[in-house]
């Protein structure tokens, strides 16, 4: 029961946000430098590095990034070469995220959003997806959702590892741009 309610205070969140960035174009192009925002599930020790070696190739080939990363349960002692949030700040009944680094993503306008929590569908980074001002939004595809916020979906298979997603992001990305 407790759940249900959850769901329907976190969707009418998200819904309401959405409609507030309604006037959102979506446009893209690979070969210009860009300004990447990067959505990860931080809780993984080797999916932040195959996140930091992607950002950094990235920085190296002139884009900026900025990654946030999404930690279940607390961060206590948590040190990462990028900003993160945690399960203990998020709404108590809609389950929203309330942070001032969510808060300072949301207020970047990127060229591109990559949400590349692949494992689950993680919805405090749902959210966030949903709200950003990102021209275009790219995130993985969860055969579960019944709505996504992105502009492409990028399935690699139920087995594929970050690595492999990335690959085949970055192959699909450069087909299309």
């Amino acid at each position: 029961m407790l759940e249900t309610i959850r769901t329907y205070f976190f969707e009418r969140a998200r819904r309401q946000g959405m409609h507030a960035g309604a006037n959102r174009s979506p446009q893209f192009k690979l070969n210009h430098k860009n300004h990447f925002g990067i959505l990860m599930d931080a809780s993984n020790f080797n999916d932040r590095n195959d996140v930091l070696a992607f950002a950094d190739q990235l920085r190296k080939d002139g884009h900026r990034v900025k990654i946030l990363g999404y930690i279940v349960g607390r961060i206590e002692g948590a040190s990462m070469p990028f900003d993160i949030f945690a399960t203990a700040q998020l709404s108590k009944l809609s389950q929203v995220p309330k942070s001032p680094e969510v808060d300072a993503f949301l207020e970047q306008k990127f060229d591109a959003l990559i949400n590349m929590s692949l494992v689950q569908n993680h919805k405090p980074l749902d959210y966030i997806s949903s709200l950003s001002k990102a021209k275009f939004k790219i995130g993985p595809w969860y055969p579960r959702a019944r709505t996504n916020p992105y502009d492409l979906c990028i399935d690699a298979g139920a087995s594929a590892t970050l690595k492999e997603w990335i690959s085949e992001l970055m192959h699909t990305l450069q087909k299309i741009y």
